[in-house]
């Protein structure tokens, strides 16, 4: 490898020979990325650019000594396909013009030269004048020169990373720059400065509330006692300008008793980290916030739902009670019959929101619109809740300004609207008060529509301009109704206003305590004429008397809710046959003739088998006939999942319990003609 020893050679030559640093051309052999070191000047050069710039002075401070080379000795090594260790010795010799000697300078020196772009170029240069003890041996410049590759090779691939690393002498509370980017924009214009002069100077660019965390965090009296048998320590600042960095301490030196005498300080930018960390910060605090206000909502909920609940319970058990020591008196006991289906409707109504609110979240709610009768939908509205506004002495009135008697509409879901409006209103309304309800029907700008404003007053205890704000959140519920005694689960207007929404409508409310509430809605409506009513109740009356002789499987295990369901049947002319789970079905089903049953109620939860199993058990009968015989399920299962559940297995219709008498009877109508289809295990 004698064409190292000549590159180095060269090299020499030109740096000894140049006379101004744009002669130099030693650009020519250094890599642009290139470390010099040379421990005579306690220098450490990262580039190119700094060593020229260095250089200058040095050229300048020759003055009239001449420079010669002599004593060239070097070996090399290769380390890799690319990079070459070359290492030895060589005399710097300074001459005066007349030819004497002024000094000798015996220097080691280790090259690393790197192939780039078709030629070899210096990649690192170290210098030195060795001690007697690095002169006995020959390994020091080999291990240096491979040490220095490992060193630069870490020292560039933290540079990515850090944009500032330091280098803090502890005990002469000296700072040396080793490496600065733009990113980190501090006036030091020194490589070596005082600890406290930059200190200062960083000041000026930390942002203020960071200030007095960055001069606790440096504080040089503690530094070394809190790095003491730790790795490192490390924390994050802000900029003025907005950016964060992270800065980091490493002890470099320690002393004879293991105190660390100088470190290492790297700074990296994390800004991004930063702020996607306080985002999450932020989301997780609204999360937490809100899932704090869910379960504050809820447990007042289910607060309200215990105490609620258990009034209508109280009464129902009470009035049972008085039931039975007054069976002889017919007045008394039709009376406190008559308060057990008010109680028990007001009971079944609860579970209703409680429900309705499932599944209006789980957006399963899906609106029907028929033909309906506008003043017999607002007139049954009100009549329902007649009897309960007489006993507590309140009239309340309905007035009709209707230019479209028929209308196309979601009568089940308008009058539950209207129906959880006036129960509040007749509620929130002391005894001697009143309820009116008045309908008026308006042109709109959509042809063949118009708006149906539903407007809703009483003169009750109203509300405060708060709560007018949150009337419309599940679970809300005024703060003064609790001690008013006046019962509410805090979810009847929630589902109000979303049932509103669905219907492409709008609700407002406008109260002043003391005074009353009124609420106003706003439903968009088809116009229907009534040719198209005749069609609706031609069906029905067709339907209305069919029931006679029909005869029904009942599946119930439960004794009572079989007699109540046997006698509703009856009633209507229905010949009952009873089952008490599903095994029993099955096997009268198979002993029967195909046209012997005409449909089957089936209960879900069973002993032995269950409703789902015994559907599909007689859907895979290979008597195709009775396999078709139309399956109703009867069950206290009610959310929509359940009803799902129901198709899936082969049932053609889903009742839940409590019955709803006029549909279960139209829904046994549906299938009395014998034309409908069942359902195969696995459709809907």
């Amino acid at each position: 490898m004698d064409d190292f020893k000549k590159l180095t050679e060269q090299l020499l030559k030109i740096y000894i020979n140049a006379e101004s640093v744009n002669d130099l051309g030693i650009e020519n052999y250094f890599d642009e990325n290139i470390s010099l070191i040379g421990t005579g000047k306690h220098e450490l050069f990262t580039n190119l650019h700094e060593f020229l710039e260095s250089f200058k002075f040095d050229v300048k401070r020759r003055g009239k000594i001449r420079l010669e080379v002599r004593n060239l000795h070097q070996e090399e090594e290769r380390l890799d396909d690319d990079h070459v260790l070359a290492h030895g010795t060589v005399d710097f010799i300074g001459l005066f013009k007349d030819g004497s000697i002024c000094f000798k300078m015996e220097t080691r020196f280790t090259i690393i030269y790197k192939w780039t772009n078709g030629k070899w170029l210096v990649q690192h240069l170290h210098q030195s004048i060795p001690d007697l003890e690095q002169m006995d041996g020959e390994e020091f410049p080999v291990t240096l020169g491979k040490q220095m590759q490992r060193t630069r090779q870490v020292f560039y691939a933290l540079g990515t990373a850090y944009y500032l690393i330091l280098r803090l002498d502890l005990k002469t509370k000296r700072v040396e720059l080793v490496k600065r980017t733009r990113k980190m924009n501090i006036d030091m214009k020194d490589n070596n400065i005082e600890w406290n002069l930059l200190i200062e100077i960083i000041k000026n660019v930390i942002a203020e509330p960071f200030v007095q965390k960055y001069m606790e965090f440096f504080d040089i009296q503690t530094m070394a006692a809190r790095l003491y048998k730790k790795e490192s320590m490390s924390s994050e600042f802000k900029l003025k300008e907005g950016s964060w960095f992270l800065s980091m301490v490493v002890p470099q030196n320690y002393d004879k008793d293991g105190n660390v005498t100088s470190v290492l300080i790297a700074n990296r930018d994390v800004t991004d980290e930063k702020l996607r960390e306080l985002r999450q910060e932020e989301e997780l605090r609204e999360a937490k916030l809100k899932a704090e206000c869910a379960n504050k909502a809820k447990s007042s909920f289910l607060f309200n739902m215990s105490h609620d609940i258990r009034t209508p319970m109280n009464a129902i058990i009470g009035y049972a009670e008085l039931a039975s020591r007054h069976l002889r008196e017919i007045d008394k006991l039709g009376r406190y019959l008559e308060e057990i289906r008010i109680c028990g409707k007001e009971l079944l109504s609860m579970l209703g929101n409680v429900l309705d609110l499932a599944r209006i979240e789980n957006n399963k709610v899906e609106m029907e619109y028929t033909v309906s009768n506008v003043h017999e939908c607002f007139e049954n509205c009100v009549i329902m809740f007649q009897q309960q506004a007489e006993s507590k002495n309140q009239t309340i009135s309905l007035t009709e300004q209707i230019m479209y008697p028929y209308v196309y509409m979601d009568e089940p879901h308008l009058s539950e609207v209207c129906l959880n409006i006036i129960s509040n209103a007749i509620k929130y309304t002391n005894t001697g008060g009143w309820i009116s309800c008045n309908v008026v029907q308006k042109s709109c700008e959509k042809e063949d529509w118009c708006n149906m404003i539903i407007t809703i007053t009483d003169n009750g205890i109203g509300m405060s301009e708060e709560f007018q704000k949150r009337i419309f959140e599940t679970f809300e519920r005024e703060r003064n109704t609790t001690s008013s005694h006046i019962e509410g689960s805090g979810i009847g207007m929630g589902i109000t206003k979303k049932l509103v929404e669905l219907m492409d409508g709008t609700i407002e409310v406008k109260s002043k305590q003391g005074k009353g509430s009124t609420f106003t809605v706003t439903i968009p409506c088809r116009k229907a004429s009534e040719d198209d009513s005749l069609v609706k109740k031609n069906s029905n009356l067709c339907n209305k008397n069919c029931l006679n002789g029909v005869r029904i499987l009942l599946v119930e295990d439960n004794e009572i809710n079989t007699e109540i369901a046997t006698e509703l049947l009856k009633e209507e002319g229905c010949i009952v046959e009873t089952a008490n789970d599903g095994v029993a079905c099955i096997d009268l089903i198979e002993k029967a003739d195909a046209d012997y049953y005409k449909m089957i109620l089936m209960d879900i939860q069973m002993p032995k088998m269950n409703g789902y199993k015994a559907t599909q058990t007689i859907r895979n009968l290979p008597d195709k006939d009775k396999a078709c015989i139309p399956i109703i399920a009867m069950t206290a299962n009610a959310f929509a999942e359940d009803k799902k559940k129901t198709m899936e297995a082969g049932m053609n219709a889903h009742l839940s319990k409590p019955l709803n008498v006029p549909e279960l009877m139209d829904t046994i109508r549906k299938f009395c003609d014998g034309k409908q289809m069942c359902q195969r295990p696995g459709k809907e």
